[in-house]
């Protein structure tokens, strides 16, 4: 009994307690009850699709943020600027008319200051200069796209774009949608493909997260004829045992250049056709570099581009033993080491230019995508050809290093 004329009372009590707290409303930490003074000597820097508006802030413990209210597209949008800043950016207008910001000096007790009203003018919105940059050319199984977004070079505001690819449907009489490509890269060419050698009508606009859309810019182009080469004739010359051509780079310890050497069973040449880019081709490591990896693919071709696919993931992306520098040969006798002739170097540039083991995300999306490389025109049809593997992202003109690489395709006209 006693025990319940000692509860029965805490219990009433802690119910006050909690009823008190809910008529409790929230304030202000620092509620000093006055508006801070207004931003003084501004500087409007007109950018593309904004301004960047520069300032003095009032000298005012309270100053919170700093903030600017203008119009988009009839609807009232706000941009801020902690206290500690003395510019805002304005961004999302599409076209270059003359527009009226106010800004406020904010309080930490949420208190406006008075209004200063600026005009600004944006320059054009980068969508627009990217769509003027736009240059659109026929290649093999389909079309080049290429531009530039120098907005993005100096990380400029609203710089991410979309670029709409359309096809004239003769059948239906009108435009379906076949590729959707985003970028936020200074300059890019990418590429659509699987279209037959036949003359197509392409439109193509560009818009941005605000969507401001450009008008649509119409081509009549006819891809070049190729096909994919059947990964099933392919076959690992390495058992052959062919001599190597000792030719361009080679091992700086003057040794001769070798064959590549599986990593392990889990790992072999082989998995590079499989069409799986998630089962890895891995060398064995810390080995000199180059190494020679010969493929017998079944047919002749005269070779028009390839697709490889890095190592997965983002932390292998652009690292690792994924391949920075490497050269293609082919030939049609492989016993004979001077018939190999040179079809291809590339050293692989990492789109964002950031340092190894930093990506960005397009980056990581276009190492997952996979990186397409075009053959050059006149080289001879093969039926061998000889990755020739110079080096690696993690020992990039490195001694030694290795390789690792999830898949490669192959496109041709078959002879």
């Amino acid at each position: 009994m006693k025990r319940y004329q000692i509860l029965f009372p805490l219990f009433i009590f802690i119910i006050m307690l909690i009823a008190a707290c809910k008529e409790d409303k929230l304030s202000p930490i620092n509620d000093d009850g006055h508006a801070p003074k207004a931003i003084a000597n501004i500087e409007v820097e007109n950018i593309a699709g904004g301004a960047k508006i520069k300032y003095s802030p009032p000298d005012d413990n309270n100053l919170l943020y700093v903030k600017a209210v203008y119009n988009l597209k009839g609807v009232k949008m706000e941009a801020k600027a902690s206290y500690y800043k003395n510019f805002i950016v304005i961004e999302g207008f599409g076209d270059t008319n003359e527009r009226e910001i106010s800004l406020y000096a904010v309080s930490r007790s949420e208190k406006l200051s008075e209004a200063v009203n600026v005009k600004i003018k944006p320059l054009p919105a980068p969508v627009y200069n990217v769509f003027n940059s736009l240059k659109i050319q026929e290649t093999f199984g389909g079309i080049l796209i290429s531009f530039e977004n120098l907005s993005a070079l100096n990380g400029g505001v609203n710089t991410n774009v979309v670029i709409g690819a359309l096809l004239w449907d003769t059948k239906l009489n009108e435009w379906k949608s076949i590729d959707i490509h985003y970028s936020g890269l200074v300059n890019e060419t990418y590429s659509i493909r699987g279209l037959a050698s036949n003359p197509y009508k392409f439109g193509f606009y560009l818009k941005d997260r605000w969507d401001n859309h450009t008008d649509t810019l119409k081509v009549e182009l006819t891809p070049i004829y190729e096909v994919a080469l059947d990964k099933a004739k392919w076959a690992d010359l390495k058992p052959k045992n062919y001599p190597i051509p000792q030719i361009g780079v080679l091992p700086a310890s003057g040794n001769p250049m070798v064959l590549a050497v599986d990593y392990s069973s889990s790992y072999k040449v082989t998995n590079l056709w499989d069409n799986k880019p998630t089962t890895l081709y891995h060398t064995k490591q810390a080995v000199e570099q180059p190494v020679w990896i010969p493929i017998d693919l079944g047919v002749t071709a005269k070779l028009s581009r390839y697709k490889i696919w890095q190592r997965g993931t983002s932390t292998y992306a652009f690292n690792h033993g994924n391949p920075h520098e490497w050269e293609i040969y082919g030939t049609n006798t492989p016993s004979i080491p001077d018939s190999w002739v040179l079809l291809e170097h590339r050293i692989m540039e990492k789109p964002s230019g950031l340092p190894v083991g930093t990506n960005s995300n397009d980056d990581i999306a276009i190492a997952e995508a996979g990186q397409e490389y075009d053959f050059p025109l006149g080289i001879p049809a093969v039926r061998y050809i000889a990755w020739k593997h110079i080096d690696c992202w993690a020992a990039i003109e490195g001694q030694s290093g290795f390789l690792h690489l999830g898949e490669l395709s192959l496109w041709g006209q078959l002879k």
